[in-house]
């Protein structure tokens, strides 16, 4: 992966970069999954196929969907294809990856999101060297953005970007607990 497969072509009238860069969101501060999702958005509204998979997560929270699914079901679905732990299904975080990555070869998104994939390998889920391959069996014009605490060091020399989210202050520590529209 990496800047090394950097290609130019003309897709739709314009220039595209078929990189397949690998972005790594890690640190102990908050805002990881928002940074991917950020990207999500402004993929889509280049008209970019996406695929989420949520490794650590599931889509209820307090008993309700989450906002972020809500949103791509009401403004983006066709684009975004999200996968998730169901516990109704039993799935493991080792099942969310190996679907994602199936569907990730069939359609070839613009970008793949491998949300809390660090805290997977971190508490023993998945291995470094499962998530590694997978990404490196990707066709060279996905890129994939990593995200979660405790960035394994192979993960980080997979990387082409990394970013660390660092916790200087929050509202936590003065009693208040998660907010609707914030933190879900």
């Amino acid at each position: 992966m990496g800047i090394n497969y950097l290609v130019m072509q003309i897709k739709g009238g314009r220039w595209q970069y078929n990189v397949g860069l690998v972005l790594l969101y890690t640190g102990d501060g908050k805002g990881k999954t928002t940074a991917a999702l950020g990207l999500v958005l402004r993929a889509v509204g280049h008209g970019y196929r996406v695929i989420i998979a949520h490794l650590m997560k599931t889509l209820i929270y307090r008993g309700e969907y989450v906002g972020e699914y809500l949103a791509i079901k009401k403004f983006l679905s066709g684009y975004v294809d999200v996968f998730s732990l169901d516990p109704d299904q039993h799935l493991t975080p080792r099942d969310v990856l190996k679907t994602a990555l199936s569907r990730a070869m069939e359609i070839k998104p613009f970008l793949l999101i491998l949300d809390e994939v660090n805290n997977a390998v971190t508490n023993g889920y998945l291995t470094t060297r499962e998530v590694i391959d997978g990404i490196k069996s990707l066709s060279p014009e996905v890129n994939v953005v990593l995200t979660g605490r405790d960035a394994p060091r192979e993960f980080m020399e997979l990387a082409d970007l990394i970013t660390v989210m660092e916790a200087e202050k929050h509202y936590f520590n003065k009693g208040v607990v998660g907010v609707e529209g914030l933190e879900w």
